[in-house]
Parts: C-alpha cells; structure tokens; sequence
C-alpha cells in the first residue's frame, strides 16, 4: 500500500494539463519514447479537473518535470527493470483489481446512477394486475401466469376497464378493490421491481405493459399519469390521534386542533404548541419536526397538504387523515441529489439490487454481440443426458469419462470447453441446492450454464480492456511506468542514500551548518493542589531557590501529593513561555483555580544554547537532502544519456494567450 501511495504522489507531480489540434501528434521525445498530446491530456484531466492553467509558466513546469519523469522510466527499462517478475506479478495484480471496477463501473453502475437521477426528476401514478409466482418456481407455473396476463390483455382490447380487471383478477390484495391503483411512485424501487420500474418510465399515459416479471410475480402495468417529481420535502406538524369508533374522541380532537390553529394565528410558537399538545412522541419535542420524506411514505392526504406549502414557515389549515387531525408547517426542501451525491450514497449497495444484475445482463449481451460468439448447445443436451436428481445434491460429482469438447467461444483461443463448464457447475452447490426439486433438471442446468457464460464473457472483455478503451490503457501505462519510477529511483538515490556511509558523511560534512538546534528553554510545571496562598507562597519560594527534587521531597510527604510536576522543552516564541524571561530560574506568577482548588506557576529550568546537530542526531534530514542531490546528479547523468527533443511547434499551440 506505501508503495503503491509513492508511486501515485510521484506520477501526480507531473500532472498539468494539455491541449493541441490532435491527439496523436507527438509533443515530445525521450529517447525511443514518444509522448503524444493525448496521454498528457489524459494525465491532467485525471489529476487537475476544471482547475487547468494553460500558461507558459505552467506549461513549462510541466515540461521539465515530465521529462524528467520519463527519463527515470527510460532508465528503468534500460536497467531490465521492466522484466523483472516481482514486479510484473505486481503489474498483473494491479491490472486485475483495476479491471474488477473498471468495466462494472463504466458499463453498469455509471449508467445505472444516470438512470436513477434522471428518472427522480418524475413521478408517476400507475395501476397494475399482479399474478403471484414463486421466483424460483418451474417455468411452467410462470409460463400460466403470462398466458393468464396475456388473456386479461385481450379483455382489454375488447373494451373491459382495467379497474374491472384488477378488481376481478389481482392478487394484490391492498389494491384490487381500488382498481389496481397503486398512486403516484419514483424512483427507485426497491429491489425486485426493477422491470416494474422500467416499464413506469417507458410506457405513456394510458398504456398498458406486456407482462413483467418482478420478485412478486408477474404484473400487467398501466400508466394513469406522469407530473413533474415532488422530491422531497421538510415539515413539522402538530397531531392530534382520533378513535374513528368513538364520535366524542373526533369531535373533540377536531375542537383542539381548531383551538391550536386559531393560537398560530394569534401568534404562538409552533414548536412551543407541539411540544405542549402534540400526540406524536417521537417529534414533540423536537418541535414537531419529521424527517425529511418523498411521495408515497405518508397518508395521501398529508402528503398533499405537506406538498401543497409553497414558503418555508407556511403552515396549512388542520386536515384530517386516517389516524386524526394535523396541522403542517413548511421547513424546507432538501436538494435533489446529485448523480455523484447518488453513486457515493449507492456504491456498495446497489450491488445487492436487482437492477444491478439486470444491467450486468445487458453487459454480457453487448460483450456476446459484440465479439465472435458461438455455442455448441447439442454439447450441453449431451451433458444434461447424463444427469439425474443427484444433481441438486451437494454431493454431485461430473463424470469422469465425459467427452470434453468445445463448448462455447468468443473468437479465435477462447474456447470453453465442458469440463470447464463441468467444474464450474460443481462450485455451485448452494445454487444447486437452492432448486425447487420438481423443476426440470435442464432449467437448473441453464441457470447455472448462463452463470457460466456471463463469467467467461466478463473474463474475455477483462482481458481485452487496452484495446477497447483507451482510459483503462492510460490507467495501465500510468500504473507500470509509476512501477519503474519507484524502482528505479529507489536504485538509484534512496537506497543509495542509505547504504553509501562515506558519501553521506561527506555530504554532512559539507552542509553541517544548516543542521542545527535551536536555542532552547526547558520549562518545569508546578500543579499545587491547594488554593491556599501562604502555602502557595512558601513551595514558590522554594521552588526558585531548589531544584524540584528537594522541592517535591519537602512538600510531598506523609502519603499526600501536594505538588504535581512535568517538564517540557521550548524555542523562543512559544506560548508556554508566556510570563517567563527566556533565562535559567525565571519564575512565572501563579494561576489559581478555584473550581477544581488547584495552582499552577511554570519555572524555567535550564536554558540550552544553540549548537550543531551530530550526523546522528540530524540523520533523518541529512539522508532527505543527500537524496535530493543524488537525484539532480542523475538527472544530469540522464539528460547526457539520452535525447530530449520538444516539437516547439506543437508546444506553442497549447500555451492560453
């Protein structure tokens, strides 16, 4: 991990950004390596974001550092440093946690927080018709449940009322007999109801979906109408709980809110009147405030009415929902998130949802589509021939005389072949044990086979990142040049530095005079605990007399610490010194505390003039400043050994007039 902080702080030294009229116009040669616009454009865009300084100056800073840089890399490879294992297995290990993250994030999580952040810009009422089926249910049982959808999707064609059907139909219980209404929602939706989600986003006003799967079942979805998203909103309001059963209970909850109401307009404190009549525990004290909330979390009612406040500190007129009477007032609206808001609040949870897989699914079709795929499926017919009910079993073992033949390929040397499918499907045993016993043994074969290939598509697209996208072949080259940066600079100055006694004694030897100790004062705290001020006379005056041995020895005693002391060292300037002369037995006035019936008075010790640091006392800043000349010295040694050339032309081009 340190080594790999180093390489970072040492790669964002050379990080300026860069401009030109092509991306592959070469800016600059270091001995064989070509520098092209782009990687500097890359480098800064990484590094500096919007806060690019297109000067000379800068540009010129740029330039010196960044040669240098690449000279240390040229050396490198010149050294076989680029051949060593180690380093190579670190180069690997690297690449393969980078390429984990890289096409997830770019392909999947990227888009899917675009999504989220888009579509919470709009909310959307909706009525569905659900058919319960167990998600890990046979086929056969989801396959009637879309025939029965598809046939209610009929009725509707022929002039039946969707709010007819659902009541006759649904089984969702909480909206059938309101017609499958389901209100107005956003997203996102929990997951499981992603495609739910989807089709609430795509369908007009007034369209019906085909049917959908969700983790419930399978829906038939209609859009009843889209408005501009309400977002969020803050509010407080002031409760009072009716029995609906108990008409005294209304009637006189209903006269208490009118009274409360009434003492708004008079003037009183709202939170004042929450905390003395509100029924809701967990907000009266806080003022009657709730937390910050969205559509569809509160009685419809309350929601509207909370919504309906357009002004912070607006209170609304007492309404009455399901369980009493509330008067609202108008906090605030917290700002829609933002996407990056949205992917730091997501990032390790969205793996867990639904979309995500449904996403990476897209991925693999994309991956599939885009390279040469093919699979050999009378090769998996075969394999499933050979399976019985002891596959669903942990103690399931592929045979061992199988005939393993290619069983799928995304181009030229990436077969799969059975036994690889084999293996794979072995590994699988909570998957396998998972099965509904009565589904088909091929269905539970396919699952675990589409597992197989979205892994093989993921390890294919993996391996071909560079040649697909060019940021991950600049994280790449950033990442291995940085590994031959930190090799060999630490070849060649800090190790160096270290190891070479007689040239870091020379060095010393010569600079001495800029490793010095200041001149320094140490200061001695007398605590006394005792506000008495005779006695506090008596122990300073023996304090400035003695040193504090024969000071803590007259007047510790019998068990009792009357005087507590500690030491500290200090330069001049330093605020311990506030109340003292810089000089040997300079005494400070006493600070008496009457609180905890304790004193305090400082002492000056000893005074310690300035004098020369030893090299091994200053060794830690001798080694730092013996580095840095050892690495101008390579620099220099460098810039003999291999050629520099700058397109002046090009170079010109990127400096901001």
């Amino acid at each position: 991990m340190l080594k790999r902080i180093i390489i970072t702080c040492l790669t964002a030294l050379i990080c300026f950004c860069i401009h030109a009229q092509k991306d592959s116009d070469v800016l600059m040669k270091v001995g064989n390596n070509k520098v092209t616009v782009d990687e500097f454009r890359y480098i800064y865009e990484k590094n500096n974001g919007e806060n690019a300084d297109y000067s000379k100056e800068s540009l010129d800073e740029y330039i010196d550092l960044y040669t240098k840089f690449k000279l240390k890399v040229e050396k490198a490879k010149s050294m076989k440093l680029d051949t060593i294992k180690s380093l190579q297995q670190e180069l690997q290990g690297y690449r393969s946690q980078l390429a984990n993250s890289f096409l997830t994030d770019k392909e999947v999580f990227n888009k899917l927080m675009e999504e989220i952040h888009e579509r919470q810009k709009e909310d959307v009422r909706i009525s569905h018709i659900l058919v319960q089926v167990k998600p890990n249910g046979p086929n056969q049982k989801k396959e009637e449940a879309k025939k029965k959808l598809l046939n209610i999707k009929q009725q509707l064609r022929e002039g039946k009322s969707f709010a007819a059907l659902a009541k006759e139909y649904s089984d969702d219980k909480n909206s059938k007999d309101k017609g499958g209404d389901l209100g107005f929602i956003t997203a996102y939706l929990p997951t499981g109801f992603y495609e739910l989600e989807n089709a609430m986003y795509t369908l007009n006003p007034n369209e019906v979906s085909e049917p959908i799967q969700t983790k419930l079942g399978f829906h038939l979805v209609k859009v009843i109408e889209k408005r501009p998203a309400r977002g969020k909103i803050e509010v407080a309001h002031i409760f009072r709980k009716i029995d609906k059963t108990n008409r005294t209970s209304v009637t006189e909850s209903k006269r208490i809110i009118d009274s409360i109401y009434l003492a708004l307009q008079g003037g009183n404190d709202f939170a004042q009147l929450a905390k003395t009549y509100s029924e809701d525990k967990t907000t009266k004290d806080k003022g009657g405030v709730l937390p910050a909330f969205g559509i569809a979390v509160y009685d419809s009612k309350f929601e509207d009415a909370a919504f309906a406040l357009t002004e912070e500190g607006q209170v609304s007129r007492p309404i009455r929902t399901s369980v009493g009477y509330h008067i609202i007032k108008k906090i605030g609206n917290p700002a829609p998130k933002t996407v990056a808001e949205l992917k730091l609040m997501l990032k390790e949870r969205i793996k867990k949802f639904d979309r995500y897989g449904i996403a990476q699914d897209k991925m693999i079709t994309r991956i599939k589509e885009s390279s040469q795929f093919r699979e050999r499926k009378n090769v998996m017919k075969t394999f499933i021939s050979t399976l019985d009910k002891d596959f669903y079993s942990y103690k399931w073992r592929p045979q061992t005389d199988m005939k393993d033949d290619v069983l799928l390929s995304f181009g030229p040397n990436s077969d799969e072949l059975l036994s690889d499918f084999a293996a794979f499907a072995r590994k699988q045993t909570r998957l396998r044990s998972q099965f509904d016993k009565s589904k088909p043994i091929e269905e539970a074969v396919d699952e675990i086979y589409q597992e197989f290939i979205k892994t093989k598509a993921y390890e294919f697209e993996q391996a071909n990142l560079e040649s697909k996208y060019p940021e991950f072949k600049s994280l790449m080259r950033e990442y291995s040049e940085g590994i031959l940066l930190f090799e060999a600079t630490k070849i060649n100055v800090w190790d160096k530095a270290n190891k070479d006694t007689l040239g870091l004694y020379n060095f010393y030897e010569e600079n001495k005079s800029k490793y010095i100790f200041e001149e320094q004062a140490t200061i001695g705290k007398y605590i006394v605990n005792s506000t008495d001020k005779k006695q506090l006379k008596k122990i300073m005056k023996c304090a400035k007399k003695h040193d504090v041995e024969k000071t803590l020895k007259r007047f510790n005693k019998n068990g009792k610490e009357m005087i507590e002391y500690s030491e500290i060292k200090v330069e001049p300037g330093n605020k311990e010194l506030v109340g003292l002369e810089f000089k040997k037995k300079s005494i400070s006035e006493p600070i008496i505390d009457n609180n905890s019936k304790k004193s305090l008075f400082k002492k000056v010790v000893e005074v310690t003039p300035s004098r020369r640091k030893s090299l091994k006392e200053a060794r830690g800043y001798v080694v730092a400043d013996y580095q840095d000349q050892l690495e101008q010295r390579w620099i220099s040694e460098l810039k003999r050994e291999y050629t520099v050339e700058i397109d002046e032309e090009i170079y010109n081009q990127l400096i901001k007039k």
